[in-house]
C-alpha cells in the first residue's frame, strides 16, 4: 500500500551505539534549529506574527463558536500578567486553575507565563467527582499556591468546602462575593506593560512555566515540572523535523481532551499556535451520550488537522462510514492525521485508509508518537509507515538509552525536553532518573527490525503492567490488551488482562454498551449475561488464540463487567487510559471468580 500525506517528505533515521553492559544508545542525526528559549517570548512572537487569527474558540450558549484573536488573548494575557506581578506573583506563588478550557482559561495560563507564575490546570474532575475530591486536596497541599482562579466557583464550590480549601488564606481571583474573589483586570494601566517586559527578560530556559499533574495511570498523580525550555525544545525538534509548517489553509483543530491532560494543553496547543493555527474547543467526546456533539462540531469547524485516541478514531469511522456528507466534507479539509495513547488496532486502521481511498484517492499517512507528561522529546514517527505497531524513533535533541528486559527493552531519555522532577518532591525526583541522568520512561519497545533499527521502534507495553505467571512466563499487559481489543472488535470497549501468579491468563471486559445492546433489543442491562454477545466475544478470542500460541497470549477465561471505570477511584483517567493494577485490587472479588471454577458469569474457552 503506497501511502499518502503530510510525511511524505521525511525519512526515518536514527545513530545506534551499543554499550559493554549490553544497552543501546539511540540518538537523532538531524541538527536542531534555535528557537526563542522561553515560552513567553514565543507567545509574544506568535501574536505579533499572526495577530487577526483566531487561536481559541468556543461555543456560547446559543451553540455558536466565539474566536478569541492572537492580538486579543495577548492584550488580555498581558493585563493580568501586570496584574499578577502586582499581587505578588513570582516563581515562588503558583497559580492554580480550577475550570476547563476556554478562552478565559487561555488568557489566565499565557497571563501567567508571562508573569512568570508557574501555573497549574487541574482535572475537573477532582472538583466535580466526589471520589476525587482527596486528589484536588493533594494538588493544592504538593503545590502550596498562592492564587486561584475559576470561571464559575459555583461548579467547585462544594468540593472546595467538604475539601476544607475554601478555609485556606489564598487570593482567589475571578467572580465570586463568597469568597471574595478579585476580578481579573482587562486593560493595561499606564507602565504596567514595561512591567511586564522586565518580568520577561528575567526568565530563561530553567524557569517554570507550568507544574502538570499525571494522569495516574500506573499510580498516584505527580507534579511533573513543567520549564519554559523543556517545551521551547520540544518545538525545535519538530521544527528540525519538518512538522511545524505554514500551510496554504490555516491550521485548524477540533479538540475535546482537557488542557489538565499534556497532550492537549500544553504540547498540542504550542505546536498549533507555532504555526498560528486555531484550536476550537469541542463539547462533546468519544462516549456513547457525548459523540454526536463531535460530528456536529467537525461539520462546522472543518478541522484541517484531527488526532485522538484510537478509540475516538474508531467511533469516527463507524460514523463516516454511514454518513457520506459528513465523510465528504471530513476528508476535504483534513491534510494530517494522528493518534496517540494506544496502539491502532489493525482493523480500524485498515477501515480508515479504505475511507481515505474513496474520498482522497489513496491511503494516508497517520502519525503518533509516545511522550509523557514528564518527556516532551520523545519518540515520533514522522515518516510514512504502513506498520501501526511502530511507535517512531528519537526525536531531535534526546537520547535514549535502551536496557534489555527479556525480549524487549526498557527506555529511558535524556533531554532539554525533559522534565527535572516533580514538585516539592524530592524522593520520587530521584527515584525517576538513573545515575546517569536518565528519566525512566516506564516503557517497553522492541525493534521492528533488528537488523535495521530506521525501521522504528514497537511499543511493548508499560513496564509496571508485565507481570508473570506462576510458570515464570512474562506477560506483557499493554500489548495483550491492544491484540485483544482488536479482535473483539466493535463488541468490546476495554481489557483488564488478570494472571499474576496463575497458571493461565483470564480477562475482565468492559463490553461496548451500544453496540452490545444491538443483540439484547437495546436492553444494556442485559449484556452482561447474554449468550448472542458472550458468544460473539469468545469467537473473537478464540480466534486470536489460533493465532497467538504462547502462554503469553493465549486467553484461557473471560467476564464481562457491567460497572463502567470510575474515573473517581482511579479506574480510568480522563484520556480513558486504564489502570489494570488499581482495577484488579479494587475488583478483587470479580478477578478470584476468574479463576476459581464453575462460575456462572465466567466464560471458558
Amino acid at each position: 500500500m503506497k501511502l499518502k500525506g503530510s510525511l511524505l517528505e521525511n525519512e526515518p533515521t536514527v545513530s545506534v551505539q551499543k554499550l559493554a553492559s549490553g544497552s543501546l544508545l539511540l540518538r537523532s542525526p538531524i541538527e536542531m534549529p534555535v528557537l526563542p528559549k522561553t515560552l513567553s517570548m514565543s507567545f509574544e512572537h506568535w501574536c505579533s506574527q499572526y495577530s487577526d487569527r483566531v487561536v481559541i474558540a468556543e461555543k456560547n450558549e446559543g451553540g455558536q463558536y466565539l474566536g478569541l484573536t492572537y492580538e486579543e488573548g495577548y492584550n488580555k494575557a498581558l493585563a493580568f500578567a501586570a496584574q499578577l506581578i502586582q499581587l505578588g506573583g513570582s516563581q515562588d506563588t503558583p497559580l492554580i486553575i480550577l475550570s476547563g478550557a476556554s478562552r478565559a482559561h487561555f488568557v489566565v495560563a499565557w497571563g501567567a507565563i508571562l508573569a512568570g507564575v508557574a501555573y497549574v490546570p487541574v482535572s475537573t474532575n477532582y472538583a466535580r467527582v466526589p471520589a476525587a475530591y482527596n486528589k484536588l486536596r493533594a494538588v493544592f497541599d504538593r503545590t502550596q499556591p498562592a492564587f486561584v482562579w475559576s470561571e464559575n466557583y459555583d461548579v467547585e464550590r462544594a468540593a472546595l468546602e467538604l475539601t476544607g480549601l475554601i478555609r485556606r488564606d489564598l487570593q482567589w481571583l475571578g467572580s465570586d462575593e463568597t469568597l471574595g474573589a478579585l476580578p481579573l483586570s482587562k486593560t493595561l494601566e499606564p507602565g504596567e506593560a514595561s512591567l511586564v517586559q522586565e518580568r520577561m527578560a528575567s526568565l530563561d530556559v530553567d524557569s517554570v512555566a507550568r507544574y502538570m499533574f499525571t494522569s495516574g495511570s500506573t499510580g498516584s498523580p505527580k507534579g511533573v515540572i513543567h520549564t519554559h525550555g523543556m517545551i521551547s525544545t520540544f518545538l525545535a525538534s519538530r521544527t528540525a523535523l519538518n512538522e511545524d509548517r505554514l500551510e496554504s489553509e490555516p491550521q485548524r483543530v477540533l479538540d475535546w481532551m482537557p488542557w489538565s491532560h499534556v497532550g492537549a494543553g500544553v504540547l498540542r496547543m504550542a505546536s498549533v499556535m507555532n504555526v498560528g493555527g486555531s484550536i476550537y474547543i469541542d463539547d462533546g467526546k468519544p462516549t456513547p451520550d457525548a459523540f454526536h456533539k463531535t460530528l456536529a462540531n467537525l461539520k462546522v469547524v472543518k478541522p484541517t488537522s484531527y488526532a485522538g485516541a484510537p478509540l475516538g478514531w474508531n467511533m469516527l469511522v463507524d460514523a463516516l462510514e454511514q454518513d457520506d456528507d459528513l465523510a465528504e466534507s471530513f476528508f476535504a479539509h483534513v491534510t494530517s492525521f494522528a493518534y496517540g495513547s494506544a496502539a491502532m488496532p489493525e482493523s480500524t486502521y485498515q477501515r480508515l485508509q479504505a475511507l481515505m481511498t474513496t474520498y482522497k484517492g489513496a491511503p494516508q499517512s497517520m502519525s503518533t508518537s509516545l511522550m509523557s507528561t514528564e518527556v516532551a522529546v520523545g519518540l515520533s514517527r514522522y515518516w510514512p509507515c504502513e506498520d501501526q505497531t511502530v511507535v517512531g524513533l528519537p526525536m531531535p535533541g534526546a537520547e535514549f538509552k535502551l536496557l534489555p528486559v527479556g525480549d524487549r527493552f526498557e527506555i529511558r531519555v535524556k533531554s532539554a525536553g525533559v522534565s527535572p522532577g516533580y514538585i516539592n518532591d524530592p524522593d520520587r525526583t530521584a527515584e525517576a532518573f538513573d545515575d546517569e541522568g536518565f528519566f525512566k520512561m516506564g516503557d517497553a519497545v522492541t525493534f521492528a527490525d533488528p537488523d535495521r533499527p530506521e525501521a522504528g521502534l514497537r511499543f511493548a507495553g508499560r513496564i509496571a503492567e508485565q507481570f508473570k505467571l506462576s510458570s515464570g512466563t512474562w506477560v506483557s499487559a499493554g500489548t495483550l490488551r491492544a491484540k485483544l481489543i482488536a479482535c473483539c472488535a466493535p463488541w468490546v470497549r476495554d481489557v483488564v488482562i488478570c494472571g499474576i501468579n496463575e497458571a493461565f491468563i483470564a480477562v475482565l471486559i468492559w463490553p461496548n454498551l451500544a453496540r452490545c445492546a444491538e443483540l439484547t433489543n437495546g436492553d444494556e442491562q442485559a449484556v452482561a449475561m447474554s449468550d448472542d454477545v458472550r458468544s460473539l466475544i469468545a469467537e473473537g478470542l478464540r480466534q486470536h488464540n489460533l493465532e497467538n500460541q504462547g502462554s503469553s497470549q493465549q486467553v484461557r477465561r473471560f467476564m464481562l463487567l457491567e460497572e463502567p471505570p470510575s474515573i473517581g477511584e482511579g479506574e480510568i483517567t480522563e484520556k480513558g487510559y486504564v489502570n489494570q493494577g488499581l482495577v484488579q485490587r479494587r475488583r478483587s472479588d470479580a478477578v478470584q471468580k476468574l479463576f476459581s471454577e464453575d462460575d456462572i458469569s465466567v466464560t471458558k474457552l
